[in-house]
């Protein structure tokens, strides 16, 4: 078997606790063509510690002070020499052979496929939750909407990152995957897979769960930027008068620095992709409680889309349900459920 270069960026900042099973999961991968990086951002925990003990299985690592998790990501960027490259996040692993089995995948891949992902399972506390491949029908409209997958079980090749500027926007802390992804999208093709590449950790301080209310702000900039881009303006328009989106996300502007695939764009269903954004605007909503505003975005997507649309979408049907329940109800049911869960 040929063994493409995989270059593998950790970004880690006060992350000690995790970051040596992190760094392991990626080295006992017993990959023969490896390139790892770990960037850290001048911590103040063991991390530095964790890094020496392994940095002879290292390509190179640093730790200084930065401006944040993309930043980092983008100093490993800088000196991957890989044909594929991904990142992991230091409270993040791989399971065992993903890097094998990419390798393989894409392998048996036409020169037009650039990115491939699998799923993830997610744990806490060394017990494992569920698992999630992300949406069951991909499309480009998903890709380029929200992000249709997470980000550790994803990988790329460097030539397609090369294309679309080679890093991920610095300007970004919480969607600067989504914004990296859906420039992708635009030049290549993505191919989903069956296998368990990832396995994402859930502790209160991961963005993820302590800041959870922060990344629809990055999607929102980032899909308007996009649509901007693509000349979609009217789509634009038409997010602006749903009457959710803060006026924020309708100034940020960044020109994208490559020319986007026509035969890949041509095919967008920008009504369906305005659609999904929306879908993903009204689960962050409900998700984070603002219930006068979710309900106020169902009312205008019932209004503009057709109920079937809205029944099909998936987890969009139990929170019309819940939506429909006065808000008493609603947040009892809450408290039944938050009780069941710590006993269970």
């Amino acid at each position: 078997m040929n063994f493409p270069k995989i270059s593998i960026v950790i970004p880690s900042f006060n992350q000690g606790q995790f970051l040596e099973e992190t760094i392991l999961s990626v080295i006992n991968q017993q990959y023969p063509n490896l390139e790892l990086f770990v960037v850290d951002g001048a911590s103040t925990d063991n991390s530095v510690d964790v890094i020496k003990k392994y940095e002879h299985l290292l390509t190179w690592w640093v730790s200084e002070k930065d401006k944040g998790q993309s930043e980092a990501i983008n100093k490993g960027f800088a000196r991957a020499t890989g044909e594929i490259v991904s990142w992991l996040c230091s409270d993040d692993l791989y399971t065992p052979g993903t890097l094998h089995k990419v390798a393989g995948y894409f392998s048996q891949q036409d020169s037009n496929v650039g990115l491939i992902y699998g799923g993830i399972t997610t744990f806490k506390n060394g017990v494992d939750l569920k698992s999630n491949w992300g949406y069951k029908n991909p499309s480009i409209e998903r890709s380029l909407s929200g992000m249709a997958f997470s980000q550790p079980a994803a990988f790329f090749l460097k030539k397609y990152l090369d294309k679309v500027g080679g890093r991920v926007n610095e300007e970004l802390h919480y969607g600067m995957d989504f914004d990296l992804f859906s420039r992708l999208a635009c030049v290549c093709d993505f191919v989903p897979v069956s296998d368990i590449f990832a396995k994402y950790r859930l502790h209160y301080q991961s963005k993820s769960v302590s800041q959870s209310d922060r990344f629809m702000g990055d999607w929102n900039r980032i899909f308007v930027n996009l649509c901007n881009n693509m000349g979609w303006c009217s789509l634009n328009d038409r997010l602006r008068s749903s009457g959710v989106v803060a006026e924020p996300a309708f100034n940020w502007h960044y020109k994208f620095s490559f020319t986007p695939e026509k035969k890949i764009v041509e095919k967008v269903d920008t009504e369906k992709l305005l659609f999904y954004h929306l879908c993903y605007v009204l689960k962050d909503l409900y998700w984070n409680a603002h219930r006068p505003e979710a309900r106020h975005l169902l009312a205008w997507l019932k209004k503009n889309y057709s109920v079937t649309q809205l029944k099909n979408e998936e987890k969009i049907p139990p929170i019309m349900k819940k939506l429909a329940l006065p808000d008493p109800v609603l947040l009892l049911l809450k408290k039944l459920n938050r009780i069941k869960r710590r006993i269970l």
